[in-house]
C-alpha cells in the first residue's frame, strides 16, 4: 500500500514540475549544487524559459517567463 502511494505521488510531482516548466538543466544544477555542498539547507536556481521582446518605432515590448525551483532541507 505504501509503495502505491509513494509511486502515486512521485509521478504526480513529476508531472506537476513539467506543467511549471522545470527543465532538466535546471535539476542537474540543484543535483550539483547539493553534491558540492551537502550540509547546505537550500539550494535553488532560477531559468527563463521563455522570452519575446518586440520592438517598433522606438518602443521595446518585453515578457519572460521565469522559473524558480528551490529545493530546502525540512526538519
Amino acid at each position: 500500500m505504501n509503495d502505491e502511494k509513494y509511486q502515486d505521488l512521485m509521478l504526480r510531482f513529476t508531472k506537476e514540475m513539467h506543467e511549471v516548466g522545470v527543465t532538466e538543466n535546471m535539476k542537474k544544477i540543484i543535483e550539483a549544487q547539493y553534491e558540492r555542498t551537502p550540509n547546505s539547507v537550500s539550494c535553488s536556481v532560477v531559468d527563463d524559459v521563455r522570452k519575446f521582446c518586440y520592438r517598433h518605432d522606438g518602443f521595446m515590448i518585453e515578457a519572460v517567463q521565469s522559473v524558480k525551483l528551490v529545493v530546502k532541507k525540512c526538519t
